[in-house]
């Protein structure tokens, strides 16, 4: 039995290149179809990170992984909270995402969503929420990294009513009360019976995200448990990611099924179910972290490119 193998570069490689084809191809449709190069350097900038980030999680060892993953999330959370929260005064929540729609508003919260977590699932699954999300970053520092499972299917359904609360609060709102956000415009903040600043929602938003972040993980001492739970945003990203391209795949007759991957998974998938069945990782749950495939003592899991359908979620589960 080969024991401590450490995977190939290669293992990795599908992850940086489908992302720097993600941003490409949201620049080629700005500068083409739509004649407005102007969100291009942002998908340089986020391309670059990323692609630098997981090339560099592929050759450190042991710590240097999830420093690599680490300084990602915090690279882009940060672009993203001072230059378009703080400067730009955008609410890049998902509240500020429908006041924007509501609008009819071609925002940086729009192309941001539609970019990261409505149209770029459909390509690279949920890596937003492995190398991109601020409240995951904040929540992976939490000491619960380790033995992930899932308490039933009731709980996880809350993503969805968070998602329709945040949607009926907006439309009331901005329907019924003429509230909106704007951005740092003097005169626009004297305009309408509620506006204010988007950045006054995504301060505030964000403090209750991890507020509830942190209590969920304490509670069932899971650090992913707000994303398995309570983010609204997984409505949007497990749309995509079930028929995304990208995904985990992993050899059977290399396979031990050790448990290995299934126990450093955040997300709690059970991953050697997958692979017994000759099936890639076709999980919603998947956040492309790709601690999976460092930890394999075989070199078993590699991230790949193909075609198949996320219809059953394989996850761990309490023992009975």
């Amino acid at each position: 039995m080969n024991v401590n193998k450490s995977p190939g570069l290669g293992a990795y490689a599908a992850l940086p290149l489908l992302t720097i084809v993600l941003f490409s191809l949201a620049s080629l449709f700005f500068v083409f179809v739509l004649g407005d190069p102007s969100p291009v350097p942002v998908f340089v900038i986020f391309a670059l990170i990323w692609s630098v980030s997981m090339a560099l999680f592929a050759v450190l060892p042991g710590r240097g992984k999830s420093i690599a993953r680490g300084a990602a999330m915090f690279l882009v959370g940060s672009f993203i909270l001072v230059l378009a929260g703080w400067l730009g005064r955008n609410n890049f929540q998902i509240e500020g995402f429908f006041f924007q729609i509501f609008s009819g508003t071609l925002s940086g919260v729009i192309v941001h969503f539609a970019v990261g977590k409505i149209l770029g699932p459909f390509l690279t699954g949920r890596a937003w929420c492995g190398w991109g999300c601020w409240t995951g970053m904040v929540l992976d520092c939490l000491p619960y990294k380790g033995g992930a499972v899932w308490r039933g299917t009731a709980l996880s359904r809350l993503r969805a009513v968070h998602f329709a609360l945040a949607l009926l609060l907006t439309g009331v709102l901005y329907y019924g009360f003429s509230y909106t956000t704007v951005q740092a415009d003097p005169e626009a903040m004297k305009t309408g019976m509620g506006t204010v600043s988007g950045f006054l929602w995504f301060a505030a938003g964000n403090a209750l995200y991890y507020a509830a972040g942190i209590a969920l993980a304490i509670a069932f001492k899971d650090n992913r448990a707000f994303c398995k739970y309570l983010c609204p945003v997984t409505v949007f990203l497990r749309t995509g990611a079930r028929v995304a391209p990208l995904r985990i795949k992993g050899d059977a007759k290399q396979c031990t099924s050790c448990g290995t991957c299934s126990s450093i998974c955040p997300m709690g998938i059970d991953v050697p179910a997958y692979v017994a069945e000759n099936r890639r990782v076709a999980s919603t749950e998947c956040i492309l972290c790709m601690k999976c495939v460092a930890a394999c003592p075989t070199a078993c899991l590699k991230t790949s490119v193909g075609f198949d359908v996320a219809s059953v979620e394989r996850l761990r589960r309490p023992a009975s």
